[in-house]
């Protein structure tokens, strides 16, 4: 018994190199690409089905050259290979382990404590991405191999309800995703861990977790390309993620620490602003690199890209002057703007900037082609964030608890919509594709959910986390991944 044990173990410890850099063998992936079409095979290697079924792999201690690969074992006995197994063994070794799930949303694989040796003698794809929770039989623990299985308690979010505001009923044992954010992939960071939470709109609890290399301090995020831009607290840093398949494909190095970053909608570019560093530098979330260094006079600390992705605006973190950034004869240009202080956003859209102060509690707004300050507008206490949706500025104000809402075209505040009392707020994110907007804070330990055009707080929703980043993109199927990755 003591030898079968010791056996096993070596075994494990010998292909955990394989593991390590994992990708199914050609000849394998295109056996599975055939039993299954329209699959796809995920950065860590687990098969992905055209209908959502998963499957984990589990690299053999020696592989087998087999000029025909074919299935050798299945569990239930007998199935084949379409009728979709828990367990199926190939005889050039490797092992597919069916991910299941019941309706709590709790992941598992077999509970068949009876298996062939090959199966226990497999080890999982060393970088997969463990679903919270994972229920694996104590004859197949060894096949975790140094992967760690995160539980539903850390950095968890818990919904707790998904009711109108203003319903009292205590709801805590309940847990119903947000109906805004079906179809939708969430990511969501706090302010003390490099975990990212994985959350899919569709089910009622989280997937798996993400760690990061650092602590987040900002994560930009692209719709088109399904990309994110990361930078880290004391990091000179940044990485790009693939929210696709939740992993890191790039990282890039800058002269100095980032202060802040926007995004390019139209061109999909990443504008990222480092004062140290006297710079700006642009990042192509089309291909995850580098493509151009802005060095400049001044040393930028907020930026705000134009909504047309023509030119670009920011904050000098020695004077606080407003700058605008544009190309002019292939060379940039800053021009200066205005004095500012102490600002918590800057907004730039049809010409048109506005700067939001923390301390005057207060809107400018400047032409900038001339250069000239065309309006200021007095807002409720602390505004931290705001958003453009249309013609309407959502200035959110962490300290009155209060969203003033801004029409650029009669310019002038038409609505204030009251928050929970609760909390300090200070994070507006819009949901892509709707009229919606996510509030949340990092001592709330709630969202809120603002409707934009109604100008009105619809819906509530708890959690038992504090929220730093949330990150909210529209899902992918692995049909529509495949599609675009050709």
């Amino acid at each position: 018994m003591k030898f079968k044990v010791l056996l096993i173990a070596l075994c494990t410890f010998l292909i955990n190199q394989c593991a390590m850099a994992s990708r199914l063998p050609d000849d394998f992936w295109a056996y599975l690409q055939k039993q299954f079409p329209n699959s796809t095979q995920r950065f860590d290697s687990l098969v992905i089905l055209s209908d959502g079924t998963t499957y984990i792999p589990l690299y053999p201690a020696q592989t087998s050259e087999e000029k025909n690969i074919k299935l050798e074992y299945t569990y239930p006995l007998g199935l084949s290979l379409a009728s979709k197994p828990e367990v199926a063994i190939f005889n050039n070794n490797f092992v597919l382990l069916k991910l299941l799930r019941d309706k709590n949303g709790n992941f598992s694989i077999t509970k068949n404590e009876d298996l062939p040796l090959k199966v226990k003698l497999g080890v999982m794809p060393q970088d997969m991405l463990v679903p919270v929770g994972l229920q694996v039989p104590e004859s197949l623990m060894l096949t975790l191999g140094d992967l760690v299985i995160p539980q539903k308690n850390d950095n968890m979010i818990v919904v707790a309800t998904d009711a109108k505001i203003g319903n009292n009923k205590d709801e805590k044992d309940k847990i119903t995703p947000l109906n805004e954010l079906r179809n939708k992939k969430t990511l969501i960071s706090t302010d003390k861990s490099k975990f990212v939470l994985i959350y899919n709109g569709e089910g009622k609890n989280s997937l798996y977790e993400l760690k990061l290399n650092g602590l987040p301090s900002k994560i930009v995020a692209s719709n088109k390309s399904k990309f994110a831009l990361v930078m880290y607290f004391g990091s000179k840093t940044v990485e790009i993620i693939d929210l696709t398949n939740e992993r890191m494909v790039s990282q890039i190095n800058l002269d100095d620490m980032p202060k802040d970053a926007d995004l390019d909608t139209v061109n999909n570019i990443a504008y990222v602003a480092s004062a140290n560093a006297s710079s700006i530098y642009m990042i192509d979330l089309n291909s995850a690199k580098l493509v151009k260094v802005i060095k400049l006079e001044q040393s930028p600390e907020k930026v705000a890209v134009s909504n047309d992705g023509q030119s670009l605006c920011f904050t000098d973190r020695n004077t606080q002057k407003i700058y605008s950034l544009k190309l002019v004869d292939n060379s940039y240009v800053a021009k200066f703007i205005a004095d500012g202080k102490n600002l918590s956003r800057i907004l730039f859209k049809n010409g048109n900037i506005y700067t939001i102060s923390r301390t005057d509690n207060k809107m400018s707004i400047y032409n900038e082609d001339e250069a000239f300050l065309t309006g200021e507008i007095k807002l409720h206490e602390k505004p931290t964030d705001a958003v453009f949706y249309q013609d309407k500025i959502y200035i959110l104000c962490a300290q009155d608890n209060m969203v003033d809402v801004y029409d650029t075209k009669s310019q002038k505040i038409v609505e204030n919509i009251v928050l929970d009392n609760n909390g300090f707020y200070s994070k507006i994110t819009m949901i892509p594709n709707q009229p919606n907007a996510l509030i949340t804070g990092i001592q709330t330990k709630k969202f809120l959910l603002l409707n934009l055009e109604k100008m009105v707080i619809t819906k509530k929703q708890n959690s038992n986390i504090d929220v730093a980043n949330i990150v909210i993109i529209d899902s992918i199927t692995p049909v529509e991944s495949k599609k675009e990755a050709l």
